[in-house]
């Protein structure tokens, strides 16, 4: 009995320890694709923890960080098609809560809490964002599994409890 279940407990650590060196190998394969298109396309970009900006207007407001409730404008578009616009949110900006530290389990997308601490207010900036941190394999409406991102991102505005800044 007692072998048994030393079995199953350490067939379930194998099957996770699998599972996370297969995260780990994605994420390094979204890297290397983020990587050789930067540098096809000539463009000289920063990297916070994987993901990869270029500042194209520097902020002169406030510098956001992590826990903050800010008020963005942005549009998406895949890394393979960066001509078709996956999602337009640039003319009405949409209020987010960052968590106070990345986490997986939050509504925004894991790249955008790595990467948005990196503006300040009034600025804008593009990110290229993992599939990893973003939606992995699932399915986009473009039908593309493991998409890596571009975010053109507008911080509109960091907004403080009971006061707008």
């Amino acid at each position: 009995m007692k072998a048994s279940k030393l079995i199953l407990l350490l067939a379930v650590m194998c099957i996770a320890a699998v599972s996370c060196k297969k995260e780990e190998l994605q994420i390094d394969k979204d890297k290397d694709i983020i990587k050789n298109y930067l540098n096809e396309h000539n463009i000289s970009a920063q990297e916070i923890n994987k993901v990869y900006y270029v500042e194209n207007v520097v902020g002169t407001g406030e510098q956001c960080k992590a826990g903050d409730t800010v008020a963005i404008k942005y549009i998406v578009k895949s890394l393979k098609n960066p001509e078709t616009v996956l999602d337009n949110q640039s003319n009405i900006a949409l209020q987010l809560i960052l968590p106070s530290a990345p986490t997986s389990n939050s509504s925004v997308l894991y790249g955008l809490q790595i990467g948005l601490p990196t503006m300040k207010e009034g600025g804008k900036t593009t990110f290229y964002i993992p599939a990893t941190y973003a939606y992995g394999r699932d399915t986009l409406k473009n039908n593309e599994t493991y998409a890596n991102l571009i975010y053109d991102v507008e911080l509109c505005e960091i907004i403080h409890q009971g006061k707008r800044h």
